[in-house]
């Protein structure tokens, strides 16, 4: 079990990055962590694999404490495998050479095996020979998780791993993934500031925000029972209206299509996504808000709410 006791960073006692956190999870959990750019997703993970101090607080797998680097010479855990935008490759190998190196655990048989299939996950096959230094940015990034794969860890950290990833990459590896943490019975965290991505993995998710878990529920829980605004904008797009002093927030598939009553609207523009229109409207307070439907909502003049979240 991993567990984040009481875990407080700060830089140079400004605002907190990490405001006391406390974190229990399991092997064979995906775990989501969503919040905003530069709010600390990144420093928590960092944190977890041994390679940044806390200010207050501990770290443990399985019983034992996660020592930062001003406890060890070479930082890190050997269980701990952490995947971010650093890549932390070994640019002057090849890309064979920088999977099998993470494979010294295995037979010679099987670390070839296994790094053929690995390089075939992630579609470098045909640079296998080719020098790390030589790969764009999203190459780098389907590397560095196929390193981290090769590893066979018992914790994953996926810090954003599909930002420069094609999306049937995206899915292909985060297919992948989900099956082998299956397989293994490992432990993942996967953090991002886009909620939709992390929603298609994980079974939990904590939302970060101001340095605190502020949430931790399930991914239906965060898309139709949002808190507020800023949290629900996260995990798609957010309708939100205001009468007097209660706002009312409503995903733009959550509505009814009304002859009388409810909310006046006036159609302004609409845009095709492949899967459905997103249609836009204006309220007569100069709101605008966000409908989606198979067809351009044009001569929609009025709507019912369908589970609305009000907030006073």
């Amino acid at each position: 079990m991993l567990v984040l006791d009481q875990l407080h960073f700060s830089y140079n006692d400004r605002q907190h990055v990490l405001d006391h956190i406390s974190l229990e999870l399991k092997p064979g959990e995906i775990f989501g962590i969503v919040g905003a750019s530069g709010g600390g997703k990144s420093t928590l993970l960092k944190i977890i694999a041994g390679l940044i101090d806390p200010l207050d607080g501990t770290v443990s797998w399985n019983g034992e404490r996660i020592k930062g680097p001003s406890e060890k010479l070479i930082p890190g855990h050997d269980e701990i495998q952490l995947v971010n935008q650093d890549f932390g490759l070994d640019l002057f190998h090849t890309v064979k050479e920088n999977v099998l190196i993470r494979m010294l655990h295995l037979p010679e048989r099987a670390r070839l095996r296994f790094g053929k299939e690995l390089l075939e996950l992630v579609e470098l096959t045909h640079l296998s020979d080719k020098q790390a230094r030589y790969l764009s940015g999203g190459e780098q990034q389907r590397l560095s998780i196929a390193r981290a794969l090769a590893m066979e860890s018992e914790v994953l950290l996926l810090d954003e791993p599909f930002s420069h990833l094609d999306a049937h990459l995206r899915l292909k590896i985060g297919s992948y993934i989900k099956q082998l943490i299956e397989i293994r019975n490992t432990l993942c965290i996967l953090v991002s500031h886009e909620g939709a991505e992390v929603m298609q993995w994980c079974a939990k998710i904590g939302f970060l925000d101001e340095g605190k878990l502020k949430r931790i529920d399930t991914p239906e829980a965060f898309y139709f029972h949002p808190s507020d605004l800023n949290e629900g904008a996260y995990f798609g797009e957010l309708n939100e209206l205001k009468a007097g002093k209660t706002t009312h927030l409503f995903r733009p598939g959550e509505y009814e299509i009304a002859e009388t009553g409810s909310v006046e609207i006036a159609f302004t523009d609409a845009v095709f996504f492949g899967a459905y229109w997103k249609s836009f409207f204006q309220t007569k307070k100069g709101e605008t808000i966000v409908l989606y439907a198979d067809q351009p909502l044009k001569n929609v003049k009025r709507i019912e709410l369908k589970n609305k979240h009000t907030k006073a």
